[in-house]
């Protein structure tokens, strides 16, 4: 181990070392002009990073050999520094600079080799290094048990979350299938009141119908002297007559009977959006929920056969007015014919 003396003598060298990390050495602008030691930067780095070190080291740990070639590296570097502190513009600056920054190397790799090698094991000696595994067992330790925690928190929170998640696709389909029925309901409701005043017609068209037949067959009366053509002219002035309120009630019946359609596909429609709620609450299993649902949507938006109105495809068995009219005419020309 060093002796007192070696120890005293280069802790006072790196002092004198050291009180350069305050100095401005690579750019003074108002006393420099534009000179600058940026090409010095590193090595007056490197000798003042090693200086702090050793300073903070417990140098009594290294040999007299050691200590002694140090402190005998140190005051060039330090004279070396002081000169570029004290340096000026006079006579030629920029070779004085450049003289500076090649001598500067040379000090700094010469110190650089001599106290590089001791610097770890006095570290070492200071505990540093123990120390600071040490601390990093411990941190990774506790990373560790943060990590398995946060693992558990996640975990715990992700099952409340998708149970939140759940919830509120559950609200948000439950509110839109209650808005829905609502809709349904109301538009077969509005549908049957509708309805109501097309049945009304449809009785008023028939009750006329009856009433025109009933009071076409006592008036007008034919005078006895009345030809075929007389008696012509009014059956076909009666017919056509009835058959204008009979068509009024038969097309009133139809639309009548398409309304009440309407009203019955959508009380069909809202009835089938309540059950389909129940049983999709009723399961947990999304492949049943899946299967509920296309179910559903074939009920409610499919055809549904209520009897009021021909299904699409069949064929229709409604009265064919022009086909009626048609035989109406042939059979009055033919009787024409005959009467001739």
């Amino acid at each position: 181990m060093a002796t007192e003396s070696f120890v005293n003598d280069l802790n006072e060298r790196l002092r004198e070392l050291t009180a350069f990390e305050d100095a401005d050495l690579i750019r003074r602008p108002n006393e420099w002009g534009t000179i600058n030691f940026e090409s010095a930067k590193k090595d007056i780095r490197l000798v003042l990073d090693i200086a702090r070190d050793l300073s903070e080291l417990p140098l009594d740990y290294l040999t007299d050999n050691a200590a002694q070639q140090i402190t005998q590296a140190v005051p060039p570097v330090t004279d070396h520094l002081r000169s570029i502190d004290e340096f000026t513009l006079q006579g030629d600056p920029t070779g004085t600079r450049d003289s500076l920054t090649n001598g500067l190397r040379n000090v700094a790799e010469n110190l650089h080799v001599t106290a590089s090698p001791h610097i770890p094991y006095l570290a070492y000696r200071r505990g540093d290094i123990a120390d600071n595994i040490a601390k990093l067992n411990n941190a990774v330790n506790d990373t560790k048990q943060i990590l398995e925690r946060t693992e558990s928190w996640t975990a715990e929170r992700k099952s409340k979350v998708d149970g939140i998640v759940q919830a509120a696709q559950d609200a948000a389909a439950a509110v839109g299938v209650a808005t829905f029925t609502q809709e349904f309901d109301g538009e077969a409701t509005d549908l049957t009141s509708r309805s109501q005043a097309w049945l009304k017609a449809t009785a008023a068209f028939a009750a006329a119908t009856i009433l025109a037949a009933v009071l076409f067959y006592f008036w007008p009366t034919l005078p006895a002297d009345a030809d075929e053509w007389d008696i012509l002219r009014n059956i076909v002035s009666k017919a056509a007559i009835i058959a204008v309120l009979f068509t009024g009630t038969v097309w009133c019946g139809r639309i009548y009977r398409a309304l009440m359609h309407q009203a019955t596909v959508n009380r069909h429609r809202a009835l089938s959006l309540k059950r389909f709620q129940v049983f999709v609450k009723s399961t947990d299993d999304p492949f049943v929920r899946d299967a509920v649902l296309m179910a559903a949507t074939k009920t409610v938006f499919g055809n549904v056969p209520t009897g009021l109105v021909e299904q699409p495809g069949a064929e229709e068995a409604g009265v064919n007015f022009v086909e009626f009219g048609k035989t109406s005419g042939k059979i009055a020309a033919a009787t024409t014919e005959a009467a001739q």
